[in-house]
């Protein structure tokens, strides 16, 4: 996730935290002085992880940044949708020649990537309660079950 620190002299930068076998690190994807929509762009470009531009803007806000961003943050989920919609078709319209394998684990990973698109632009929702049981109660439920059944 990435997020916005302090630094000396009024600036700021957008940085990125990243899992390594060493341990946990961290990257800068951007340096600003005020967050705008160029730097959030510039800073998308640069992350390795999904970038939440919304986020990093709150967070900016809490690190004490000035903030002129132009896009509302819908229009900006349905600019990623629209990108992610298009890049899609692309690789849609490129069909491979007939009678060649086409590489299954590369079009999983841009359809999950279109997926996960699809699903950054949808306002969020209120949680429900689990609507099945719970795991751990099922196998005492089986046994009383049986019992009354005569099994």
């Amino acid at each position: 996730m990435a997020y916005v620190v302090a630094r000396r002299g009024g600036r700021f930068e957008v940085r990125e935290s990243l899992h390594t076998p060493n341990g946990p690190r961290s990257r800068t994807l951007t340096g600003f002085g005020v967050l705008s929509d160029d730097v959030l762009a510039a800073a998308a470009r640069r992350a390795q992880r999904p970038f939440d531009a919304e986020a990093v803007i709150r967070s900016a806000r809490r690190a004490g940044a000035r903030v002129h961003v132009a896009t509302s943050g819908a229009s900006r989920a349905r600019d990623r949708f629209v990108a992610a919609s298009r890049d899609m078709a692309g690789a849609l319209g490129q069909s491979p020649p007939s009678g060649t394998r086409v590489d299954a684990g590369g079009a999983l990973l841009e359809l999950l990537g279109f997926a996960d698109a699809v699903s950054a632009s949808l306002p969020p929702r209120p949680s429900e309660p689990l609507a099945f049981p719970v795991l751990a109660r099922l196998p005492g439920e089986r046994v009383a079950t049986a019992a009354t059944q005569g099994q």
